[in-house]
């Protein structure tokens, strides 16, 4: 300990007698660790931390298993059944949407809620910070009044009041009790949900073949989840034998909640931010060790004079370790600083929900722990080749290759070549993948998304069978709003929609095209099933293909009429005209969770495809239906103005509430701000890897540059002889060009070999693009060939311009 004292008092003199070398080593860590400190945060809180559960190990996901396999929602009859004949699981519960319309004071606000089993809570062991979650038999018809409010809402809508539990609101016109508050900072906290009430199932829930719940269940203790694979499959096959027509060959998948809740792209995502980042603080460890390898070489006279006083091999290796965690501990405190600015500025950069509840991304005792590892390793790493170089034995030797040599020793040359070599290597891995990012980005923004999005503003429309229970007079509903809204000065167009482009299919049926061979139910194709006002087309500027589109004149009680994609007709009715088919799709009941009878939907139309998923769906088929003959409750409101959309906002809220008072109005965006939504975590991630190659190509030139001038350096003397002897700086400047070049070039040749492997890792997150597209490969090459140039060309016009008298005189 006495001699790590003496060790760490004479490093911090030395650094502080070189405190440009030191603020250059520290500021060099403290991005590299900063970074890296940052991402962990984020891989530590995705993907390593147990679920933040009593008993994380026993949640399961339970959803209903399609006979091709994967994952679907859950019917009502099928989950009731498996609640009453599973004996493995200590509760289950249902889950299924439920955002409501809160009013009575002031204008309405449309919460973020969810319906759920009485056990809910229980499974995942949350307890309420105020009052009580829901009793056993709160999903009963008749009892299900009663609301659970989350932390974050009981204090914005209500003020924290205490005295919330019991009283009254009213949700989508109906009274509820409020019973409990759920506790501060917790799981829930970061929920989408705001509120939570009981389901309880109506007459029209109980279907076999409407799929819209999901469920979740908690392991009694000592089950497998073997044995509870076991029987629910048994489950599953009994319930497929006994009902045929819905459930054929349909299964049951359980699923641990850990394993599913980040999904894949997520987690491969974050892996390779990490990999990134551990490859720019390789770099700057590579410079590093470069600097404190020409360093030790300027204090080999010390070294000399401490082995002559009798200190060992390993006694100079600990002084110059010791000096070199010093500074990367330095650099470590500040890279805390760093990482916890990068780690919130990527918090606010990300999109809304898009990290699973359980997620809480934080800078803990954790991560310290991995800082401060790191920091410490990273000391070590570039600290330990300088310190075995300078502690060598053969101190005379030393001496000799530190004085007028024409060259370096050939070792530490050797080693510090090696260092830029990798260094060029790590940085054509990273500009490629980033690159590779970049390309697909813009692929995906050049995608023909089928529809326009200037001067286009959306916002929702729910309405609630509550409160309108007749389809009817929900149509009317929707007629009024339209014909405001269309009267406005401004606006050019309007129609609602049962979904928004880019957001998802909103249904996806099962259907039979009248004609061919029968399928039956379970196992027909699916497609989506888009719900809209005839004037929908022309107000997105979506291109009618063949035949006609939706009209006034399809409505209730006419032939039931639909227009379908492109990417319907090319995998359905690939050998036939689509107009005049019908297309069978069994009734979606409105405002029910059940399906009627089949309908013969006729196609009058083809129109161009629209993007209903992502800007990366590869198109998906479906059909379009107008709302007359399919009412639909909760629809979303497009309108296209001829100005500035945002600066109709308060003129369409006034509008519609003239029509209704009470009808609440959510998520108002324009169309511009879906399609960028749709698109930031792939925006974000293509950003962050495009820094993080940026810092890895300046760190590269950083440190060839270093080489290649410390070179010229060592070799001042030969430079003046062969100057004296006649050479031209053409000669000088090809010379030490060459030599340079030469470590980038290889550095560039393993750097390609690793980018065919690594990018092979990318594929999934790639659209539009090949994981080794030539393009990039040459563009990227270039790029490091110009920049490594540059770095070699400046010591080499130094070189040149040495004067041979005094290059001979130099010691």
């Amino acid at each position: 300990m006495n001699a790590l004292f003496q060790d760490l008092r004479y490093g911090l003199r030395t650094l502080r007698n070189s405190p440009g070398f030191a603020a250059v080593a520290v500021l060099t860590l403290a991005i590299g660790i900063g970074a890296n400190t940052a991402i962990f945060s984020f891989v530590d809180a995705i993907l390593l931390k147990p679920l933040p559960y009593a008993n994380p190990d026993r949640i399961m996901r339970v959803l209903e298993k399609p006979p091709g396999g994967g994952r679907n929602g859950i019917s009502a009859l099928n989950y009731l059944d498996w609640a009453k004949q599973n004996t493995v699981f200590q509760y289950m519960a249902a889950q299924t949407g439920g955002g409501v319309s809160f009013s009575g004071s002031g204008e309405p606000v449309q919460l973020r809620g969810a319906r759920v089993s009485p056990h809910y809570f229980d499974i995942f062991g949350i307890k309420a910070a105020i009052g009580r979650t829901f009793a056993p038999d709160e999903d009963q018809l008749g009892k299900e009044r009663v609301a659970v409010l989350g932390h974050v809402l009981w204090e914005t809508q209500f003020g924290g009041d205490p005295a919330i539990v019991g009283r009254k609101i009213v949700l989508d016109g109906q009274p509820y009790q409020v019973i409990g508050v759920l506790p501060a900072g917790g799981v829930f906290d970061r929920a989408y949900s705001q509120i939570w009430r009981p389901l309880a199932f109506e007459p029209g829930n109980l279907t076999r073949d409407f799929h819209w719940m999901s469920s979740f269940a908690l392991l009694k203790p000592g089950i497998t989840l073997q044995q509870a694979r076991a029987q629910m499959d048994g489950i599953g096959a009994q319930i497929a034998a006994q009902y045929p027509a819905s459930n054929k060959e349909w299964g049951v998948n359980v699923e641990p909640f850990a394993d599913i809740i980040v999904g894949t792209q997520l987690r491969r995502s974050v892996w390779i931010m990490m990999a990134a980042v551990g490859m720019v603080l390789l770099i700057g460890c590579a410079n590093l060790a470069n600097l404190m390898m020409a360093r030790a070489a300027s204090r080999e006279r010390e070294v000399a004079v401490r082995a002559s006083l009798g200190a060992s091999r390993w006694r100079l290796i600990q002084q110059f370790l010791t000096e070199s965690v010093l500074i990367s501990v330095c650099g470590g405190i500040l890279g805390i600083v760093v990482g916890y600015a990068v780690m919130e500025l990527l918090r606010f950069a990300l999109p809304p929900y898009s990290l699973p509840r359980e997620v809480n991304v934080t800078i803990d005792s954790r991560v310290l722990l991995f800082a401060m590892a790191i920091s410490v390793l990273t000391g070590i790493l570039f600290g330990l080749a300088p310190a075995i170089q300078a502690a060598r034995p053969q101190l005379a030797a030393s001496m000799k290759e530190g004085g007028r040599g024409s060259t370096i020793g050939g070792a530490r040359r050797r080693i510090r070549s090696a260092l830029v070599v990798l260094e060029m290597a790590m940085a054509f891995v990273l500009l490629t993948g980033a690159g590779l990012l970049l390309r697909s980005f813009q692929a995906m923004m050049k995608v023909e998304t089928g529809f326009d999005t200037n001067n286009v503003i959306s916002m929702g429309l729910p309405l609630s069978e509550k409160k309108i229970p007749d389809p009817a007079r929900v149509n009317m509903r929707y007629r009024e709003i339209l014909a405001r809204v269309e009267s406005l000065p401004g606006v050019r167009d309007a129609a609602v929609t049962s979904v928004l482009p880019l957001e998802g299919w909103g249904y996806g049926m099962p259907f039979q095209i009248a004609g061919q061979p029968l399928v039956d139910m379970a196992h027909r194709p699916a497609c989506f099933f888009k719900i809209v006002s005839p004037e929908y087309f022309q107000t997105l500027g979506i291109k009618l293909r063949r035949g006609r589109g939706l009209s006034d004149q399809d409505t209730h009680g006419g032939p039931p009429v639909t227009v379908i994609n492109e990417n319907m007709v090319k995998r359905f009715f690939k050998q036939q005209d689509p107009i005049g088919q019908r297309i069978m799709i069994q009734e979606i009941v409105p405002g029910k969770t059940q399906l009627g009878p089949e309908v013969p939907w006729q196609v009058v139309g083809v129109i161009a495809n629209e993007y209903v998923d992502s800007l990366n769906d590869g198109g998906s088929p479906g059909i379009y239906v107008t709302n007359e003959q399919s009412p639909q409750y909760g629809m979303s409101l497009v309108v296209r103005t001829g100005m500035d959309p945002l600066t109709l906002d308060h003129g369409l809220r006034a509008a519609i509430h003239e029509v209704d008072p009470e009808q609440p109005l959510t998520d108002v965006r324009t169309l511009e701000q879906v399609k960028s939504e749709s698109v930031a975590s792939d925006k974000l991630q293509t950003r962050l890897l495009g820094i993080f190659a940026a810092a890895a190509m300046l760190l590269a030139a950083i440190g060839i540059y270093g080489v290649i001038a410390y070179a010229v350096l060592q070799r001042t003397h030969e430079m003046g002889i062969r100057a004296a002897l006649g050479a031209s700086a053409g000669n000088l400047l090809r010379l030490v060009l060459t030599s340079g070049m030469a470590l980038a070039a290889a550095g560039l040749a393993l750097g390609f070999l690793g980018s065919l492997v690594v990018t092979r890792l990318m594929s999934n997150l790639l659209f539009g693009v090949s994981p080794r597209d030539p393009a990039t490969l040459a563009l990227v090459a270039a790029l490091l060939g110009c920049v490594a140039f540059i770095a070699c060309l400046i010591p080499a016009r130094r070189a040149t311009k040495v004067d041979p008298v005094v290059a001979l005189r130099y010691e």
